[in-house]
């Protein structure tokens, strides 16, 4: 153990990261800072305002709905603008996201939650075929586990305290502060994105082609394993921080102390992690990963407490990272060995992406009319998880 703890020191001085990659890192530390103030808590504000956890699951079928049909229209913008002034852009559109969220919330229209679904998708046309196209070209074959453990690690070192902050700020204050406090940290994000070079890229697919290659055979597995990703995605970014809130009777600050210990536990995990997927066969890291990550949905199952929540997510997070991390590190080499079909390769898994989302959505609308019960969406997460593995 002592051995291998400065190995896995001497492992990490030697990862180098470019200017691009450092500016591409930067941008999502720094919009991460703001999402880690409210990701956890958005599903609670709006099943708060809504009153439905139908409803709830309305919206997200809408947002992740309309991303569904744009990814190609983002891609054709990504040709347009350039990738570096499509980011740029970008972050202008999640400011506004943030400041309906506010509008909603101090004025209880709901228009201003259809105007937050546009400004997303806006922000998510104009950032992530392009976040991802760069990422693939900026990041090292050889330590690319380690690169993205060691951004991810940084990150949930930057996120311990955020979830704790918000629970605070929410037990004494209003979401108001929160969503105003996001929206001018994601505009400060941007200035990273200026040391970018700027490069052009061609995005060949017309518009029903991309759906077309999508659900192509030869794209099968591929499909699949992102539409498993993002249907699973779906449940624990927005169903289980619901399930949380529910069981620490509506507690925003238990919520986050809980949420801030788990970040602190991870953090170790991700660079070990990090290490060995670039040393041994990723494959065979993530499938031990999703193993592990499907039986953490399980254990989900049973939780009654808040002690109970504290032990699931812990041992869930670890099962995530070594599951997330050769995963991520696989996709990014497809993606980069793409050559200059790197966009068309990211065109492709968004529309995955979404297809799993909208899927697993639908499933819970249908099962939370009959039943009400969310738990059940964790059965569905443990067996879709394993699928992962097609890729």
């Amino acid at each position: 153990m002592h051995e291998y703890k400065w190995e896995i020191i001497h492992d990490f001085k030697n990862v180098k990261l470019s200017g691009p990659l450092t500016a591409l890192y930067s941008n999502q530390l720094i919009q991460q800072i703001a999402n880690g103030l409210l990701g956890l808590f958005i599903p609670v504000f709006l099943y708060q305002r809504l009153q439905s956890f139908t409803l709830v699951a309305l919206y997200f079928l809408v947002s992740y709905g309309l991303w569904f049909l744009l990814v190609p229209i983002g891609a054709k913008m990504m040709t347009a603008f350039g990738i570096k002034k499509s980011l740029i852009i970008s972050v202008v559109f999640v400011a506004m996201y943030y400041w309906f969220f506010n509008f909603f919330d101090s004025t209880g229209d709901s228009m201003f939650l259809v105007f937050a679904i546009l400004a997303i998708n806006m922000c998510r046309m104009l950032y992530w075929i392009q976040f991802h196209t760069d990422f693939a070209k900026f990041t090292n074959r050889k330590t690319r586990g380690k690169q993205i453990s060691l951004f991810s690690a940084i990150a949930s070192l930057v996120a311990i305290f955020l979830p704790l902050i918000s629970g605070f700020v929410l037990e004494n204050y209003s979401f108001s502060m929160l969503f105003i406090a996001a929206s001018f940290i994601c505009l400060v994000s941007a200035m990273p994105l200026v040391f970018l070079p700027e490069k052009k890229e061609e995005f060949t697919f017309g518009y029903f082609e991309s759906y077309k290659k999508a659900f192509a055979k030869k794209n099968r597995k591929n499909f699949i394993s992102y539409a498993a990703d993002g249907a699973q995605g779906f449940v624990g970014m927005v169903l289980w921080p619901l399930f949380i809130w529910l069981v620490m009777n509506e507690s925003y600050s238990a919520m986050g102390i809980v949420s801030s210990v788990i970040i602190l536990g991870s953090i170790v995990v991700k660079l070990v992690v990090g290490d060995y997927t670039d040393k041994f066969d990723k494959r065979k890291v993530m499938k031990y990963g999703t193993f592990l990550y499907s039986l953490g949905w399980v254990v989900k199952i049973f939780v009654a407490t808040g002690f109970h929540i504290f032990l699931a997510s812990t041992y869930h997070s670890f099962a995530a990272i070594v599951m997330r991390t050769p995963y991520d590190a696989l996709r990014y080499e497809k993606a980069a060995d793409s050559g200059n079909m790197v966009d068309e390769y990211n065109v492709l898994r968004e529309i995955s992406l979404n297809f799993g989302r909208v899927l697993m959505v639908v499933l819970m609308m249908g099962l939370l009319v009959v039943t009400q019960d969310i738990n059940l969406s964790f059965i569905f997460a443990a067996g879709i998880s394993l699928l992962i593995n097609l890729i």
